[in-house]
């Protein structure tokens, strides 16, 4: 009867390893740059929708690109005044007069 039961498994594997693999999962981090890469950008609402995240933690993952090395353009909606973050060259940025200061500093 053992030795049935041992048959049995080798079968089992070669049927998983014969089935194709799912789709891998591209990390949050590419998610994330992925969809700020878009052309004009996207708002924080639908990063935080798409990635599962609070506004808070996607912020806080913008600012982990920023050290990367990577230009994030922050803006404001004109209808709404919601963030919308964009990767930008560094040639391609807008000049300071015409973006809105999300963090509210006062000079």
């Amino acid at each position: 009867m053992a030795s049935s039961t041992s048959e049995s498994v080798p079968q089992a594997e070669t049927a998983l390893s014969a089935s194709p693999r799912p789709k891998a999962i591209k990390p949050k981090k590419d998610q994330l740059l992925a969809l700020v890469t878009k052309p004009g950008g996207t708002r924080i609402s639908v990063l935080s929708e798409r990635l599962g995240w609070q506004a808070h933690t996607v912020r806080a993952a913008l600012s982990g690109l920023r050290k990367q090395g990577h230009h994030i353009l922050a803006t404001k909606a004109p209808k709404t005044g919601e963030a919308v973050y964009q990767v930008v060259k560094p040639t391609e940025q807008t000049p300071p007069a015409a973006v809105t200061s999300l963090e509210g500093d006062a000079a």
